[in-house]
């Protein structure tokens, strides 16, 4: 009698309508949150065999838990210059995507020059809101994010004086969604709607 081998193999395939007049809005919010790897004590869980739908296969379950005082930090972005790309790499049997962040801080001067020198060796994790307000997560604990640093002062009054980050990352998915918290110093984050419960006030 034949061995099944493939017990586990999955279809998950369904209908996926687009509807006349559906927007679809292109781009990112003007804000990225960052926070180092090394303050990231659990993480949340990436889709397994046991996912139910095809939806799921795109989001993470659960929060990600900072360490003690640890915050994620918001880092504002110059408008209409920001994006979230994915392309397949790898060979068949271990195909992954490359998940890449173009991320335009405005100005040059000291401390965005200094993000740039901070980040530049270092492993971080980033959340991208879409113009929806739904997350997706640039950085995974498989494999480090590659930061790419680039500054231009400009040279003319038309010209733009900004340091564009490449952010770049492999992963299962392409570049997943993260409906949970987003512990910030204003508050927490929803990543599901970008809706944001304030602190309270310090007694």
């Amino acid at each position: 009698m034949p061995t099944t081998v493939c017990a586990d193999d999955r279809d998950l395939y369904e209908d996926l309508p687009s509807c006349r007049g559906q927007k679809s809005l292109p781009g990112t919010r003007n804000h990225m949150y960052m926070i180092r790897k090394a303050n990231i004590t659990a993480w949340p869980e990436w889709p397994d065999s046991e996912t139910a739908t095809l939806e799921e296969v795109a989001k993470v379950k659960g929060d990600f838990t900072l360490a003690a005082d640890k915050k994620w930090l918001k880092v504002e972005l110059t408008p209409n210059q920001n994006k979230v790309a994915s392309e397949r790499v790898g060979t068949y049997g271990s195909y992954l995507f490359r998940n890449t962040y173009t991320a335009v801080v405005p100005g040059s001067e000291e401390k965005q020059t200094a993000l740039a020198a901070e980040m530049v060796n270092d492993d971080c994790v980033f959340l991208v809101p879409q113009r929806n307000g739904k997350y997706r997560i640039i950085g995974n604990k498989m494999f480090n994010v590659d930061v790419s640093p680039a500054m231009d002062t400009g040279a003319t009054v038309e010209d733009t004086n900004a340091i564009t980050f490449t952010i770049a990352c492999e992963d299962t998915i392409p570049a997943p969604f993260y409906p949970g918290k987003i512990a910030t110093n204003d508050g927490d984050v929803s990543g599901a709607t970008g809706e944001v419960t304030p602190s309270p006030p310090e007694e």
